[in-house]
C-alpha cells in the first residue's frame, strides 16, 4: 500500500502526532512483550506481533536489536501497514516532529528501514529487518478514504532498540527468490510459483524504494490499483495487498515471507520521486506477473 503520496504531504500531517506521541505500553522492565534475543549467527530472527487497528499500533515500547521478523495483524476496517524509521545522530521522535512541519524532503538523520506492508483488514503480514541499536519509529502512511494519512489520525508511535545481549544476531533469512528494486522496475531472480516463498528485496536504486505484492482481480493489472488507491478508493479494490516491504534506503534490505496460488499478481512503488515528487508509479514502477 501506498507509504506516503508526497513527503511534504506526510510532513504535514504527521507532524502534530509524531511530536507528541508518546508510547503508552509499559517498558519491557514492567512487562511489556518484546522478542528475546538471538543466541547465536545461527539462531532465528527476533519475533514482534504487531496489531494494527483503526487508528492505533498494539506494538512492544522496546525490541533488542538484530534481525527482526515483525508480524502484522490487521484487525482495522482499512488498509494498514507498518513503516519503519530509524531516527539517527541522536535525534528522538520529538525531533523528528519538529523536523516534519517545514515541507521538503526528510531530512538525513530520517532512515527507511522497511517493514511490513499493507494488507487488507482481517489479514496479516510480515518482513524481518535488521535493525540497529537506537530510537525508531512505527508509523502507517497509508490515507483513509477521505485522504488523511493514518499517521495523523494516531498511527505513528516511537519504540527503542536496545543492544542484543548476543554477541552476534541471526542475519536475514534465508530466501529462494530476491527481487531488485530500481529506478523505476522491479527485477526478479526468477519467476514466483505456487507456494510458500522467502523473498529477499534489496533496494539496488539511487532512491527509496518500496515493494508491494498484489493478488489481482479477474482482468485487471498493478496499475488499476494504483490509481484506485490514488484517487480515494472508491468501489472494490482491483486487488488486494498481499504485504511486501516498506520503504528501504538505497542498498537497504529485508525479506518477506508469503504463499502464493496461481493467478495474476502484480508488484507496485507508491514511494515519491526525489525529483518531481511524483509517485514511483507514475514513473512505470509497477509489473504484472502470472504464477503458475
Amino acid at each position: 500500500m501506498p507509504c506516503f503520496r508526497r513527503l511534504p504531504g506526510v510532513a504535514l500531517v504527521a507532524a502534530g502526532v509524531l511530536a507528541g506521541c508518546k508510547s503508552d505500553r509499559p517498558s519491557t522492565e514492567a512487562g511489556t512483550p518484546a522478542a528475546a534475543p538471538a543466541e547465536s549467527s545461527k539462531a532465528a530472527p527476533n519475533a514482534v506481533n504487531i496489531t494494527a487497528t483503526d487508528f492505533a499500533f498494539d506494538a512492544p515500547a522496546q525490541i533488542p536489536a538484530g534481525a527482526t521478523t515483525f508480524h502484522l495483524a490487521n484487525r482495522g476496517k482499512e488498509f494498514h501497514q507498518v513503516q519503519l524509521i530509524k531516527l539517527e545522530d541522536g535525534k528522538s521522535v520529538a525531533d523528528l516532529g519538529a523536523a516534519m512541519k517545514n515541507p521538503g524532503p526528510p531530512p538525513t538523520w530520517m532512515k527507511w528501514v522497511g517493514g511490513p506492508n499493507g494488507v487488507a483488514p482481517g489479514q496479516d503480514a510480515n518482513a524481518t529487518a535488521v535493525l540497529a541499536p537506537g530510537q525508531y519509529a512505527y508509523v502507517c502512511f497509508i490515507p483513509s478514504p477521505d485522504g488523511t494519512m493514518h499517521a495523523a489520525k494516531g498511527m505513528a508511535r516511537p519504540f527503542e532498540v536496545t543492544a542484543a545481549s548476543a554477541t552476534t544476531a541471526a542475519d536475514l533469512p534465508a530466501a529462494d527468490i530476491t527481487i531488485k528494486l530500481t529506478d523505476y522496475g522491479f527485477e526478479s531472480s526468477q519467476p514466483l510459483t505456487p507456494g510458500r516463498h522467502t523473498i529477499m528485496v534489496e533496494n539496488a536504486g539511487p532512491q527509496v524504494h518500496e515493494i508491494v505484492l498484489l493478488k489481482l482481480a479477474p482482468g485487471k493489472k498493478a496499475e488499476d490499483f494504483g490509481k484506485w488507491a490514488m484517487t480515494g478508493m472508491k468501489g472494490a479494490p482491483p486487488a488486494q495487498p498481499l504485504g511486501g516491504v516498506t520503504a528501504l534506503e538505497k542498498g537497504g534490505r529485508g525479506t518477506f515471507e508469503v504463499d502464493l496460488v496461481a493467478g495474476d499478481y502484480g508488484l507496485i512503488c507508491f514511494v515519491p520521486d526525489a525529483k518531481d515528487g511524483m509517485p514511483h508509479l507514475a514513473h512505470g514502477m509497477t509489473k504484472n506477473m502470472k504464477v503458475s
